[in-house]
Protein backbone atom coordinates (compact mmCIF):
# COMPACT_ATOMS: atom_id res chain seq x y z
CA UNK A 1 0.00 0.00 0.00
CA UNK A 2 1.31 3.93 -0.87
CA UNK A 3 2.50 5.82 2.52
CA UNK A 4 -0.41 8.36 1.41
CA UNK A 5 -3.00 6.10 1.47
CA UNK A 6 -2.11 4.29 5.17
CA UNK A 7 -2.29 7.88 6.28
CA UNK A 8 -5.65 8.01 4.29
CA UNK A 9 -7.03 5.07 5.47
CA UNK A 10 -6.11 5.21 9.52
CA UNK A 11 -8.57 6.00 11.83
CA UNK A 12 -9.63 4.91 14.77
CA UNK A 13 -11.64 1.49 14.71
CA UNK A 14 -13.76 0.34 17.55
CA UNK A 15 -15.30 -2.91 16.11
CA UNK A 16 -13.63 -6.32 14.55
CA UNK A 17 -14.62 -9.48 13.39
CA UNK A 18 -14.10 -12.63 14.90
CA UNK A 19 -11.14 -13.27 12.68
CA UNK A 20 -7.96 -13.66 14.01
CA UNK A 21 -4.73 -11.71 13.00
CA UNK A 22 -1.96 -13.50 11.55
CA UNK A 23 0.69 -13.90 14.08
CA UNK A 24 3.48 -12.64 11.09
CA UNK A 25 1.66 -9.65 10.49
CA UNK A 26 1.27 -9.66 14.47
CA UNK A 27 4.77 -9.37 14.42
CA UNK A 28 5.71 -7.13 11.91
CA UNK A 29 2.85 -4.65 13.45
CA UNK A 30 5.16 -4.80 16.79
CA UNK A 31 8.33 -4.11 15.08
CA UNK A 32 7.21 -1.31 13.12
CA UNK A 33 6.41 0.26 16.96
CA UNK A 34 9.90 -0.58 18.00
CA UNK A 35 11.52 1.24 14.89
CA UNK A 36 10.02 4.40 15.89
CA UNK A 37 12.73 7.00 16.89
CA UNK A 38 13.68 7.90 20.20
CA UNK A 39 15.99 10.63 22.27
CA UNK A 40 19.55 9.58 21.86
CA UNK A 41 18.54 6.04 20.50
CA UNK A 42 17.70 5.64 24.44
CA UNK A 43 15.02 3.38 22.83
CA UNK A 44 12.47 3.37 26.21
CA UNK A 45 9.78 2.00 24.73
CA UNK A 46 8.56 -1.69 25.16
CA UNK A 47 5.61 -3.60 23.93
CA UNK A 48 3.27 -6.19 25.41
CA UNK A 49 1.45 -8.10 23.18
CA UNK A 50 -1.84 -10.00 24.19
CA UNK A 51 -3.76 -12.33 22.24
CA UNK A 52 -5.27 -14.51 25.12
CA UNK A 53 -9.17 -13.81 25.31
CA UNK A 54 -9.10 -13.72 29.10
CA UNK A 55 -6.31 -11.68 29.34
CA UNK A 56 -8.22 -9.80 26.78
CA UNK A 57 -11.21 -9.79 28.51
CA UNK A 58 -9.92 -8.62 31.40
CA UNK A 59 -7.97 -5.25 30.06
CA UNK A 60 -11.91 -5.31 28.83
CA UNK A 61 -12.56 -4.60 32.46
CA UNK A 62 -10.52 -2.76 33.46
CA UNK A 63 -11.36 -0.42 30.83
CA UNK A 64 -14.95 -0.76 31.75
CA UNK A 65 -15.86 -1.53 28.48
CA UNK A 66 -19.53 -2.43 29.72
CA UNK A 67 -19.94 1.55 30.15
CA UNK A 68 -18.90 1.58 25.78
CA UNK A 69 -22.00 -0.54 25.67
CA UNK A 70 -24.49 0.62 27.31
CA UNK A 71 -23.59 4.52 25.39
CA UNK A 72 -24.43 2.39 22.41
CA UNK A 73 -20.88 1.33 21.06
CA UNK A 74 -19.92 -2.70 20.11
CA UNK A 75 -17.47 -4.30 23.03
CA UNK A 76 -14.82 -3.71 20.61
CA UNK A 77 -12.10 -4.05 23.23
CA UNK A 78 -13.00 -7.71 24.39
CA UNK A 79 -13.55 -8.41 20.48
CA UNK A 80 -10.37 -7.44 19.13
CA UNK A 81 -8.48 -10.45 18.24
CA UNK A 82 -5.09 -8.78 19.53
CA UNK A 83 -3.91 -5.79 22.25
CA UNK A 84 -0.65 -4.10 21.88
CA UNK A 85 0.05 -2.50 25.32
CA UNK A 86 2.29 0.61 24.52
CA UNK A 87 5.26 1.42 27.51
CA UNK A 88 7.66 3.25 28.31
CA UNK A 89 10.62 4.17 30.61
CA UNK A 90 11.34 7.43 32.25
CA UNK A 91 14.25 5.73 33.83
CA UNK A 92 15.91 4.84 30.33
CA UNK A 93 16.14 8.23 29.04
CA UNK A 94 17.63 9.31 32.69
CA UNK A 95 20.28 6.75 32.32
CA UNK A 96 21.27 7.43 28.72
CA UNK A 97 21.04 10.87 29.56
CA UNK A 98 24.02 10.69 32.48
CA UNK A 99 26.08 8.67 30.04
CA UNK A 100 29.62 10.47 28.92
CA UNK A 101 28.66 11.40 25.29
CA UNK A 102 25.14 13.31 26.71
CA UNK A 103 26.61 14.60 29.59
CA UNK A 104 30.48 14.31 30.54
CA UNK A 105 30.12 15.30 34.19
CA UNK A 106 27.41 12.91 34.36
CA UNK A 107 24.57 15.41 35.73
CA UNK A 108 21.11 14.81 34.90
CA UNK A 109 20.21 16.95 31.84
CA UNK A 110 17.41 19.51 32.12
CA UNK A 111 14.17 18.06 30.01
CA UNK A 112 11.83 21.44 28.96
CA UNK A 113 10.05 18.55 26.98
CA UNK A 114 9.78 14.83 28.33
CA UNK A 115 10.65 13.21 25.39
CA UNK A 116 9.79 10.10 26.91
CA UNK A 117 6.46 10.14 26.09
CA UNK A 118 7.05 11.80 22.84
CA UNK A 119 8.55 8.74 21.80
CA UNK A 120 5.83 6.62 22.86
CA UNK A 121 3.90 8.15 20.86
CA UNK A 122 5.99 8.35 18.06
CA UNK A 123 5.93 3.99 18.44
CA UNK A 124 1.79 4.28 18.78
CA UNK A 125 1.38 5.96 15.14
CA UNK A 126 3.76 3.42 13.76
CA UNK A 127 1.84 0.79 15.20
CA UNK A 128 -1.46 2.12 13.97
CA UNK A 129 0.11 2.88 10.68
CA UNK A 130 1.47 -0.82 10.39
CA UNK A 131 -1.69 -1.82 11.22
CA UNK A 132 -3.47 -0.23 8.57
CA UNK A 133 -0.43 -1.61 5.77
CA UNK A 134 -1.04 -5.13 7.34
CA UNK A 135 -4.95 -4.87 5.27
CA UNK A 136 -6.16 -4.59 8.97
CA UNK A 137 -7.53 -1.87 11.46
CA UNK A 138 -6.70 -0.96 14.65
CA UNK A 139 -8.06 1.69 17.77
CA UNK A 140 -6.66 3.27 20.84
CA UNK A 141 -7.39 3.71 23.96
CA UNK A 142 -5.61 5.09 27.02
CA UNK A 143 -5.08 3.30 30.44
CA UNK A 144 -5.28 6.38 32.48
CA UNK A 145 -8.45 4.91 34.25
CA UNK A 146 -6.70 1.20 34.15
CA UNK A 147 -4.56 0.93 37.15
CA UNK A 148 -4.78 -2.76 37.58
CA UNK A 149 -3.21 -3.17 33.74
CA UNK A 150 0.58 -3.35 35.15
CA UNK A 151 -0.59 -5.58 37.63
CA UNK A 152 -2.42 -8.15 35.10
CA UNK A 153 0.52 -7.62 32.69
CA UNK A 154 3.09 -8.08 35.45
CA UNK A 155 4.89 -5.07 33.77
CA UNK A 156 8.25 -4.11 35.55
CA UNK A 157 7.50 -0.56 37.98
CA UNK A 158 10.03 1.33 35.85
CA UNK A 159 7.66 1.21 33.02
CA UNK A 160 4.71 2.76 32.11
CA UNK A 161 1.89 1.67 29.96
CA UNK A 162 0.53 4.61 27.95
CA UNK A 163 -2.45 2.92 26.51
CA UNK A 164 -3.85 -0.01 24.79
CA UNK A 165 -3.67 -0.40 20.66
CA UNK A 166 -6.88 -2.91 19.76
CA UNK A 167 -5.98 -4.26 16.26
CA UNK A 168 -8.09 -7.32 14.15
CA UNK A 169 -9.93 -6.96 11.02
CA UNK A 170 -12.75 -4.53 10.62
CA UNK A 171 -16.45 -4.63 11.37
CA UNK A 172 -18.87 -1.81 10.99
CA UNK A 173 -18.54 0.12 13.82
CA UNK A 174 -20.32 3.42 15.23
CA UNK A 175 -18.81 6.30 13.93
CA UNK A 176 -17.43 9.15 17.28
CA UNK A 177 -19.60 11.90 17.44
CA UNK A 178 -16.50 13.96 17.75
CA UNK A 179 -15.61 13.51 14.47
CA UNK A 180 -18.58 15.89 13.67
CA UNK A 181 -16.32 19.03 14.34
CA UNK A 182 -14.52 18.07 10.82
CA UNK A 183 -11.06 18.96 10.99
CA UNK A 184 -9.76 22.36 11.06
CA UNK A 185 -8.81 24.46 7.93
CA UNK A 186 -5.44 24.00 6.19
CA UNK A 187 -4.56 27.71 6.51
CA UNK A 188 -5.21 27.53 10.27
CA UNK A 189 -2.80 24.26 10.98
CA UNK A 190 -0.17 25.36 8.39
CA UNK A 191 1.67 28.34 8.36
CA UNK A 192 4.75 28.94 5.98
CA UNK A 193 8.15 30.59 7.10
CA UNK A 194 6.43 32.26 9.86
CA UNK A 195 3.26 31.82 11.68
CA UNK A 196 0.60 33.67 9.89
CA UNK A 197 -3.15 35.21 11.30
CA UNK A 198 -5.51 32.58 9.81
CA UNK A 199 -8.02 35.87 8.50
CA UNK A 200 -4.79 37.71 7.04
CA UNK A 201 -4.99 40.54 8.91
CA UNK A 202 -1.66 40.54 10.16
Amino acid sequence: MEFRDVIARRRMVRNYTCEPVEPAALDRIVDAGRRAPSAGFSQGQAFVVVTGRDDREEIAALAEEASYVEAGFDPWISRAPAHVVVCISEAAYRRRYREPDKSPDGREVEWPVPYWWIDAGAALQNILLAAVDEGLAAGFLGCHAMSGLAQLLGIPGEYSPIGVVTIGHPAPDRRSGSLDRGRRPVRDVIHRDRWSPADGSG
